[in-house]
């Protein structure tokens, strides 16, 4: 008899000291299948809207009773007249779709565009956290195989099924109907495709964490004419530059022949308005919301209204006092804050004064 060999045990890496705060991260993969039925629709609509909208012209849910077998639909129109849709059918089960999971969609599907209720979809597309099983995906691959099975299944999975106040028999024109039917509509979205593309949107990090992926761009140098979108917050500046020089200064040129100083210094206040710009931006295209970038510019306002208000010789000296104060404050509570570049600060000053929320000269 050959002796057993005892092998020790071993521990496997410690986790790192993040994990010790919020525990080890779960895998997008896995934290799909965590999500309710209601919270994996609501993914679908984002990826849908998020990843999928330039192709779309209107996504909407129905997801509940009497949505007659469509989930999320996605509509492309001309001349606002609804042209070719999709459809977008959730799954939220805890396994794998088998072909017995979809009988009674297909049924409702070809019930209710047989009776013209909703036309046809351009596509019928399954997705599911779980993803698909091999007899699934061969189904979908073959539909006249999908088919066929269906008219099989029809008396068990469909007839009593589809609606609650009807038995729908398989007979007739019905019949020619589902024979005719072009099943190769159906498809279905494997987990991985549809993380990978959901991770393109805004959405992703909501759901799944991770931070802002994305690198911030490189912020636009000014023009050198004064865009539309700085008027007011130029106009409050040359209102501090008239009441330093006691002199009304009503353009940069006029204030260049008067003090280069404050010319150098308005075209700074030009590139942090700029900067800041772009930091609205970045946060625009990568966050789904404005309120990150809106927190972000009352935390600024809540930390140099004050001295704003304070009485100072100048509507110049107010700018500097005040520019001087927003570069020290302790922001730490919004998700922007490691993207923040010098200047940036400063230029949400100027962004709240855009907005009428902050002057520099007393009124």
């Amino acid at each position: 008899m050959q002796a057993e060999t005892l092998v020790e045990i071993e521990l496997p890496p410690p986790p790192n000291d993040y994990d010790v705060l919020f525990g080890v991260p779960v895998p997008p993969i896995d934290r799909l299948k965590l999500f309710s039925a209601e919270q994996f629709e609501d993914v679908i609509c984002e990826w849908v809207n998020g990843f999928l909208k330039t192709e779309y012209d209107l996504v909407y849910r129905i997801g509940a009773a009497g949505d007659k077998g469509r989930d999320v639909i996605a509509e492309i129109k001309q001349d606002n007249l609804v042209i070719q849709w999709d459809n977008y059918q959730c799954k939220h089960y805890d396994h794998q779709l088998y072909p017995s999971d979809i009988w009674l969609e297909m049924g409702k599907l070809c019930h209710y565009t047989f009776i013209n209720a909703y036309s046809i979809p351009r596509k019928y597309t399954f997705v599911s956290p779980q993803g698909v099983g091999a007899a699934f995906a061969e189904l979908i691959g073959n539909p006249e195989m999908l088919k066929e099975q269906l008219i099989n299944q029809w008396n068990d999975k469909c007839k009593n099924k589809i609606t609650k106040t009807e038995v729908i028999e398989l007979s007739g024109e019905f019949l020619d109907y589902v024979k005719n039917f072009d099943f190769s509509i159906v498809t279905f979205c494997p987990p991985q495709d549809f993380l990978e593309q959901y991770s393109a949107t805004p959405f992703f990090k909501y759901r799944f964490g991770g931070g802002l992926t994305k690198p911030r761009p490189r912020p636009e140098k000014p023009e050198q004419e004064i865009q539309l979108n700085e008027v007011k917050y130029v106009k409050k500046l040359f209102e501090a530059y008239s009441e330093q020089l006691n002199q009304t200064i009503l353009d940069s040129s006029t204030l260049s022949t008067h003090d280069i100083s404050l010319f150098s210094h308005f075209n700074r206040q030009r590139e942090y308005f700029y900067k800041a710009e772009s930091l609205r931006r970045f946060a625009r295209d990568e966050l789904p919301h404005d309120e990150p970038f809106e927190k972000l510019q009352d935390e600024v306002y809540d930390g140099i209204i004050d001295i704003v208000e304070a009485i100072h010789p100048n509507g110049y000296i107010c700018v500097l006092e005040t520019i001087k104060l927003v570069n020290n404050l302790q922001l730490t509570s919004n998700i922007l804050i490691k993207y923040l570049l010098l200047g940036d600060r400063g230029g949400i000053c100027h962004q709240l004064a855009n907005k009428d929320r902050i002057s520099w000269v007393k009124s």
